[in-house]
């Protein structure tokens, strides 16, 4: 009788807390971060009737961990989406775009050159060119602020992610403290731990592990700890030392909160790590843009140069570039300067670079392409000289590096940099010429005479040649003191410089034989040219009739000869003074809309419209690829929400039929304390 009443109010126990456990369920449907329990009973092997009881979290861990990594990955493209996606629409909008700009302009530039004369067309033409100036300023402008908001963003995450990291590393100490770890306070520490690892996995890819103690250990992605029971990590987001709005990210612990260590946003991964690679592609998309805007007023720039203006003067900038463009340094006693060569914007990259004074006295010389460092080759790709150009240089050290447009100037000679970098371990500069380029440059021109259409430079058949040939500019590209032309200074009008040559006279042998004012003969070209393109093909020489070298380019203007030539056919060129109707110049700033005046991959170049449309399907490519990647991503993490659901959601027709099942053996488990009341009462009766 004993036994049989032990036994029913074991049981009727054993099914209050049954139903507890199932009313709890119902009550939480609706509790973010809960996870269904379920308690489960032992047989009692010593008396009869239910023994010991435990109740447990239902949900796989396994699917659990696979979901962290999936919210991860989503998170990681929607963040990465969303810090350039507004950039891109600004790309393409037509009210921004630099396309539509280009167009607008040499639209009105092939007006003005059909009438070089008319202040009118020039005007026009001056005014589309500040709407281009101003369109790259606004465009690197609002680029530019669009940086400092996603790092904004990702200051304002780092902060989330740490209250999230101290909060699971204090719930963890809470955890190991209890020694019951089955009890409701026990569950509902796990449930709002797993709350808060769900909630970080949003912001940051975490691995998670459970120690001996039931304490999380959680890793990032490439291994590196975020916390364990013992401590946690306190991440931060420091400016680049070498360039403030690139945002680092870094981590300490709470043991050593001093000690900072690196963080790779390659192994961040979520929303963090998406935000922290957006801005990797927004400031190339300025770099991007940078060279464009140089490459187009450096073109500008030369081309008006190489002609003569309404006012009778040498053609000078259009458009200012803003330089030196000051590098930073590791050590405040020394200074790096970027200057553009003139006549190389075509050779700019959209590119960082990088001088090293190591420890054992060597330079090196890195371009940073990417983030990637790629070292440069002396002798190759720089040469060392100083201001007064002497090599090896004497002075204060300067790198021509002629094939990326840029030379870099120092404030100190080689050997006290050496032992700088000897010194101190190392010494270090950091330049982005193109960064800020688009932002920089800035309007020369301020009339519409300043626009110079017409050449420096025209030819001039002359009278009694035997044959019918005559002479034509093909053009003027470049002016300059080691060029055929230069501007004199006291009068701002181009002048021919010392053995310019200004004469072709043809040869007995049909050859063409260069000559200066003086009437020495400078170069020759073979008869086999046939006229076309004549400086090109010359091999000019000194006064004792040795090959000499000349600068590319030399000597700045070109002409050929059309028809059949005579020996001693004589054919001039002088300077274009007074040729205001002259269109020639002009004619070669049109030719500027197709030419390929912009650095692309490789040694390849391309024109100031495939420039631009490479940047844009740059950024629209990557936009496109992460898109398709979320796509994917969120995909699959719903996949695994459900699988997940599954056994840790609350199923209301399912705790709806064990509410009945519960009720039910409640209820018989109290009629077996009834009956044995009864036999216990029939028992007393007998006696």
């Amino acid at each position: 009788m004993l036994d049989l009443l032990k036994t029913g109010k074991y049981g009727v126990l054993a099914n209050q807390q049954l139903l507890g456990t199932t009313s709890n369920n119902i009550s939480n449907v609706n509790t973010e971060g809960y996870v269904r329990q379920d308690t489960q009973y032992y047989t009692s092997v010593i008396d009869w009737g239910i023994g010991e009881s435990y109740t447990r979290r239902m949900y796989d861990k396994y699917v659990q961990r696979e979901l962290y990594r999936d919210q991860a990955s989503s998170a990681f493209y929607e963040s990465y989406i969303s810090g350039m996606d507004s950039i891109d629409k600004m790309l393409s909008d037509d009210s921004m775009s630099i396309s539509s700009s280009l167009n607008d302009y040499f639209d009105a530039l092939q007006e003005a050159v059909l009438n070089p004369t008319s202040t009118a067309t020039r005007r026009e033409l001056l005014s589309q060119l500040e709407v281009m100036t101003d369109r790259y300023q606004t465009l690197n402008y609002n680029i530019s602020n669009e940086l400092h908001d996603v790092n904004a963003k990702i200051q304002d995450q780092v902060l989330v992610i740490n209250d999230l990291v101290q909060g699971i590393y204090n719930i963890n100490k809470q955890i190991i403290s209890m020694a019951d770890e089955q009890s409701d306070m026990a569950l509902q520490l796990q449930d709002k731990r797993d709350l808060l690892v769900n909630q970080l996995s949003e912001y940051v890819d975490v691995n998670v592990n459970v120690d001996t103690r039931g304490s999380y250990e959680l890793y990032l992605s490439n291994g590196q700890m975020l916390l364990n029971s013992d401590s946690y990590g306190i991440v931060s987001a420091q400016g680049d030392v070498y360039d403030k709005t690139k945002l680092k990210l870094q981590i300490a612990y709470s043991t050593k909160p001093d000690v900072q260590q690196g963080l790779s946003h390659d192994y961040v991964g979520g929303s963090l790590g998406g935000l922290v690679k957006s801005t990797d592609e927004i400031r190339q998309t300025m770099r991007d843009l940078g060279q464009l805007a140089l490459a187009f007023a450096d073109a500008l720039n030369v081309q008006n140069k190489s002609g003569i203006t309404l006012e009778n003067k040498a053609g000078s900038d259009l458009i200012t570039i803003a330089q030196p463009v000051t590098a930073v340094s590791n050590n405040g006693s020394y200074t790096m300067d970027c200057n553009f060569i003139e006549g190389l914007g075509e050779n700019v990259t959209a590119n960082d670079y990088k001088v090293v004074f190591n420890s054992q006295g060597e330079m090196s010389v890195f371009m940073v392409e990417n983030g990637t460092e790629v070292q440069l080759t002396a002798g190759e790709d720089y040469t060392l000289t100083d201001a007064a150009g002497n090599q090896p240089p004497t002075g204060n050290l300067v790198l021509n590096l002629e094939s990326h447009g840029i030379t870099l100037s120092f404030s100190a000679t080689y050997e006290n940099m050496q032992a700088a970098g000897q010194g101190n371990g190392k010494l270090e500069f950091y330049v982005q010429p193109t960064i800020n380029a688009a932002y920089n440059i800035k309007m020369a021109a301020t009339k519409p005479e300043d626009f110079a259409f017409a050449s420096a430079v025209r030819t001039n058949t002359a009278t009694g040649n035997i044959g019918n040939a005559v002479i034509s500019l093909e053009g003027m590209t470049q002016t300059g003191a080691n060029m055929g032309v230069s501007i004199d200074p006291a009068t701002q009008q181009p002048q021919f410089n010392t053995d310019a040559p200004v004469q072709v006279v043809i040869d007995d042998d049909g050859n063409y034989e260069i000559r200066n004012a003086a009437g020495d003969k400078i170069g020759i070209a073979p008869a086999s040219c046939q006229g076309k393109n004549i400086f090109e093909h010359t091999t000019w020489l000194d006064a004792a009739g040795n090959t000499v070298q000349k600068d590319e380019g030399y000597p700045g203007y070109e002409i050929s000869i059309t028809g059949t030539v005579q020996p001693r056919d004589t054919f001039n060129l002088e300077i274009n003074l007074d040729g205001f109707s002259d269109n020639t110049n002009g004619i070669q700033f049109g030719l500027l809309q197709t030419a390929n005046t912009v650095a692309s991959a490789g040694s390849s170049k391309v024109s100031f419209t495939e420039g631009y449309a490479d940047l844009t399907a740059s950024l629209g490519s990557s936009l496109l690829s992460a898109q398709t990647d979320l796509t994917a991503a969120q995909t699959k993490m719903q996949q695994t929400q459900e699988l997940y659901s599954s056994s840790a959601g609350v199923n209301l027709d399912e705790e709806a039929a064990n509410l009945i099942r519960f009720q039910q053996s409640y209820t018989a488990c109290s009629k077996i304390i009834t009956a044995s009341q009864t036999v216990f009462d029939s028992l007393l009766a007998a006696f």
